[in-house]
């Protein structure tokens, strides 16, 4: 293991976390590596390496011992993501949006008005530069957000992709 892989494997474990939950999946890697086009070989390894107690989950602190590094140095910018995004009621801002989200898809009457309130309250509550999309069906989407903030996720029929433009 030399740099590159912490680099690498750092970047997988941040994005394969947003919430901050401080573990990842076996499940959650197969799909993140071939759409990054990482070999299967380094899925394997990254297991072998981090997975001390075999349970098929990479913990943060397990991540940490092996490359000698603080949580910090791992989570870069996400440690201010992460103390910053907690809640009066202790839940991450990920499931707060998702809340909002939900909450707002039951009491909007008009469907087109859904994502304008949720980006409405959302830029109230978390700040401004937030961003809606409420999708009933297949997408595909490219964008550019700041860490730690973008959700996707589904609800009934509608998947709700929601994330925040970085502040220039």
């Amino acid at each position: 293991m030399d740099r590159r892989d912490l680099e690498l494997f750092k970047n997988v474990f941040v994005d394969l976390d947003p919430l901050g939950t401080g573990q990842i999946s076996i499940q959650q890697m197969w799909p993140y590596f071939k759409r990054n086009r990482i070999p299967d070989a380094k899925i394997n390894l990254f297991m072998n390496t981090f997975d001390h107690d075999n349970d098929g989950y990479i913990t943060l602190d397990e991540f940490c011992r092996v490359f000698s590094v603080s949580r910090a140095e791992v989570l870069g910018q996400t440690v201010t993501y992460e103390t910053r995004s907690r809640v009066a009621s202790g839940l991450p801002a990920g499931i707060k949006i998702a809340q909002l989200c939900i909450e707002t898809l039951g009491s909007t009457s008009v469907l087109k008005d859904v994502p304008r309130n949720i980006k409405t309250s959302a830029d109230r509550m978390f700040n401004n530069l937030w961003h809606i999309v409420m999708v009933n069906g297949q997408f595909w989407c490219y964008y550019g957000h700041e860490p730690g903030y973008s959700f996707v996720f589904s609800f009934e029929k509608y998947i709700f992709v929601v994330w925040k433009t970085p502040a220039m």
